[in-house]
């Protein structure tokens, strides 16, 4: 009779185990699922990140976007002000939750209809990451172009007289009128007038290597002058061999320059040059001869760049581009 009695309470609590099991096993697999969700979102966020740090400049990369997380559906967010790409959970398990990594770059969003089951764009632009739900446009090279026609006087005044033309190309370019004659004052100062407008044009001299250039003669003041030129010597026109594309300004050599995608050779480490880059005119000396061109510096960079283009004619190799440390044009 005892064991009778006792059937329905060993029933009972059978019944009970069961539940608190099944109770157990479904917490456990929820945790399995929420922390599966929260891995697989972190990691498409890490993802995201890690992809902008390896893509070149002018590249184009994509990243597949899952359809869902662990079964859970999301969205993206990318914050520009803070470089972070953000994974939110928006229902399924885990809602609610987010997930987020910082980029080590800056990010400029083109197309923000970022949806799962699609494609996130990205391209390296100077010292920014496009991000973008749809293919990117890659912006043209700025390249120069090619002047027709025999160049004018300033170039092959230029070609003879590096200071003097350097002073001019600067002087030039810093008052926006046409300079139509020089006189030196000392070994390092050169006097310019343009019109009613007299200026001393100062340079000094420096003797580090960069690339094949031994030395540079760099412009380093502009400033008004209050004297006479006595001895004033005419010059040809440098705002003509502007206008007719054989003389480059220091913008529109910046505007190349970073234009073009640049790899260090010592370590093929890309290289961006920034908008804010440091842009005088010199005169450099080389194995070859002297040529004004413009100095480009930021941090621990310097390259000189030509300031105008060397005439195909000419039974001499002409200036292009010299680096510290050196650089080279990726196609």
């Amino acid at each position: 009779m005892s064991d009778a009695h006792e059937l329905p309470f060993y029933l009972l609590f059978g019944i009970l185990m069961a539940i608190l099991l099944a109770g157990v096993f479904f917490m456990q697999l929820t945790k399995q699922r929420e922390f599966e969700v929260g891995a697989q979102a972190q990691a498409l966020a890490d993802d995201l990140a890690r992809t902008c740090s390896s893509v070149l400049p002018g590249e184009q990369l994509t990243l597949d976007l899952p359809s869902r997380l662990a079964g859970s559906n999301y969205e993206l967010e990318i914050d520009e002000n803070r470089s972070t790409f953000t994974v939110w959970i928006t229902d399924g398990t885990g809602e609610g939750e987010s997930y987020w990594t910082v980029a080590n770059v800056g990010l400029q969003v083109e197309n923000r209809g970022f949806a799962p089951g699609g494609r996130v764009y990205f391209m390296r632009s100077g010292e920014v990451v496009v991000v973008s739900a749809s293919p990117i446009e890659v912006p043209p090279e700025n390249i120069f172009p090619t002047p027709s026609g025999e160049p004018p006087e300033f170039y092959y005044f230029a070609r003879e007289n590096q200071r003097e033309a350097t002073a001019i190309i600067a002087a030039y370019f810093d008052v926006s009128q046409d300079i139509d004659a020089y006189e030196w004052e000392s070994g390092n100062s050169i006097l310019v007038r343009a019109g009613s407008i007299l200026l001393r044009v100062q340079g000094y001299e420096n003797e580090e290597n960069v690339g094949l250039v031994d030395n540079a003669w760099i412009i380093s003041n502009i400033e008004n002058y209050a004297g006479e030129l006595t001895g004033a010597v005419p010059c040809p026109s440098s705002e003509n061999a502007y206008s007719s594309g054989w003389l480059y300004s220091p913008s529109q050599a910046l505007r190349y320059l970073r234009s073009r995608t640049w790899r260090r050779t010592s370590d093929n480490s890309t290289v961006a040059i920034p908008s804010d880059a440091l842009v005088r005119a010199a005169a450099v000396t080389t194995n070859v001869s002297s040529y004004p061109t413009w100095r480009v510096e930021w941090e621990n960079y310097v390259i000189h760049y030509q300031t105008g283009p060397w005439w195909h004619a000419e039974n001499t190799p002409g200036f292009v581009f010299q680096s510290e440390p050196e650089l080279e044009a990726l196609v």
